[in-house]
């Protein structure tokens, strides 16, 4: 009976996932259409694009339990600082943040095509892949 009651929180990680791997997948396939030399000996792998929101998350989460967590219980009296649909509300908007950036990094990276004439080369666009990472 518990794994019935289980089974909608299954079924929207699998949502969820599907949905983050599209974006990371679609994120690589714009890189490979971009300048990906950061330095004149310094060649960043499309692929390894992937590891940098990775590295943000390890940065920011022991930021989150160590700085806002503290202040915001001692503004809220709350233990876990806010509540957890106030959290989920907090992630909603900022995932709704992030897709409005992938946007404006994906008109940028179509409007330099079009004004260079290359919508369908194979040839990096001269533009760099730090827009992606913006």
């Amino acid at each position: 009976m518990i794994l019935l009651r289980m089974i909608p929180i299954i079924l929207s990680t699998v949502f969820m996932n599907v949905c983050l791997a599209q974006l990371q997948t679609f994120s690589i396939q714009q890189a490979t259409t971009m300048d990906t030399k950061l330095a004149p000996n310094f060649h960043i792998p499309a692929a390894s694009l992937s590891v940098i929101p990775l590295l943000f998350m390890v940065l920011l989460i022991p930021a989150y339990d160590r700085a806002f967590v503290p202040l915001a219980r001692k503004l809220t009296g709350i233990p876990t600082g806010i509540r957890p649909l106030q959290c989920i509300g907090v992630r909603l908007v900022l995932s709704a943040v992030s897709m409005a950036a992938a946007g404006i990094v994906e008109t940028h990276r179509k409007s330099v095509a079009v004004r260079h004439g290359m919508v369908d080369a194979t040839a990096p666009l001269p533009t760099t892949v730090i827009w992606m990472e913006l």
